[in-house]
């Protein structure tokens, strides 16, 4: 699920987002709600990859090997 429109204040030292506990209690309720689908605003479709058949292992290395 994607949740939009969360108001944040940002930082002007470090540029992290932070939450007041207005918008924490909004999402908690929401959360506590189940996401209720007669609530949502829309839909999307969002497409989903999988790496099934696709990761190679890489050989093994000697433990003396250095790699930088």
């Amino acid at each position: 699920m994607i949740v939009e429109d969360i108001p944040a204040h940002v930082c002007q030292a470090c540029l992290e987002q932070f939450y007041d506990d207005a918008v924490s209690d909004a999402l908690r309720r929401l959360a506590e709600e189940g996401f209720p689908a007669a609530q949502d605003e829309r839909e999307i479709p969002v497409p989903v990859f999988s790496l099934a058949g696709r990761v190679q292992p890489r050989p093994l290395l000697p433990d003396d090997t250095y790699v930088d």
